[in-house]
């Protein structure tokens, strides 16, 4: 039962994201346990404007503060609002019975407020022309919230049978043992900041521990080492950019954090049994068949 149900909320994500839908889960703590690796997966926002943000030095730091800042929120109702550069989305909490479970955003927008425009601006002086390119590129056709919320619900639905299924079949997951805490913390980092250049090393050292203990407790806890890991989170925003974008092979390897194309395709074909290019070009005829869209809709 489990199994389907994290995969249905994936497989639901990925849908809409296909229909041009930014969406988004970000959630605190550990209600999810053991499926918070997974959908950790989607605690990122996938335009291309927020990538070029995350790679650059000098906003990356703010997007892990607006991260932070939200969690500080708490907040109970929907709403629509902009981050600190200007992308404007709706933040739609998830609860059951007074308690949070996670934040579904829906991004992508532009120009509905004004503090937009004037965040916008501010961070435009720390960037190159590229900021202001991928801004203009964002939608100003602002989905209504009833809309949003028709094609939410679903999700909200099954993210809530997700926590009643770890609640009832794993009790309190929010006191984990110090090592799974660790791991996941690990995970989270490293989905943070993933297009830089990080390794075991560097992780254990900006979280505090020694690069021993940290190979012991992927050791205990996961299926591969730091640096698999690591390939692994690379690996799957690069298919969703070969998916959803139109940046070249050489782009989509820099923005995911391999520092050589040629690096990039070898490892994506190890992965995957397929080039870069090659993968791109079955998705596109995928989505072009007629039996695709009729199964979209």
């Amino acid at each position: 039962m489990e199994n389907i149900i994290i995969k249905d909320i994936t497989n639901y994500i990925d849908f809409l994201r296909i229909c041009g839908h930014s969406v988004t889960i970000s959630f605190y703590g550990n209600r999810f346990e053991p499926y918070t690796a997974e959908l950790t997966k989607y605690d990122l926002h996938v335009l291309q404007i927020c990538t070029y943000l995350k790679n650059n030095k000098s906003t990356i730091r703010e997007c892990m503060q607006n991260k932070r800042r939200l969690e500080k929120l708490h907040l109970t109702e929907p709403c629509y609002s902009c981050c600190y550069a200007g992308v404007e989305e709706y933040i739609i909490p998830i609860i059951y019975k007074d308690k949070f479970l996670a934040y579904i955003h829906i991004s992508g927008y532009r120009n509905a407020i004004k503090k937009s425009s004037e965040k916008m601006r501010r961070i435009a002086k720390l960037c190159d022309n590229t900021f202001k390119e991928l801004y203009s590129q964002l939608s100003e056709d602002v989905p209504t919230f009833f809309e949003v919320m028709r094609f939410i619900k679903p999700l909200e639905y099954m993210i809530i049978k997700l926590y009643k299924y770890c609640n009832e079949n794993y009790g309190d997951t929010e006191n984990l043992s110090v090592t799974k805490s660790l791991y996941l913390k690990v995970m989270s980092y490293i989905h943070e900041n993933y297009m830089h250049d990080i390794s075991c090393s560097q992780i254990a050292k900006e979280l505090g521990y020694s690069t021993s203990y940290l190979r012991y407790v992927f050791k205990k806890e996961s299926d591969g080492p730091v640096s698999s890991k690591i390939s692994d989170v690379r690996l799957s925003h690069a298919i969703y950019l070969l998916s959803n974008t139109k940046l070249n092979i050489t782009e989509i390897s820099f923005n995911c954090g391999f520092c050589d194309s040629n690096y990039f395709s070898t490892v994506f074909k190890k992965k995957y049994g397929m080039s870069p290019k090659l993968y791109r070009k079955n998705k596109q005829i995928i989505r072009c068949s007629p039996r695709y869209l009729t199964s979209a809709h």
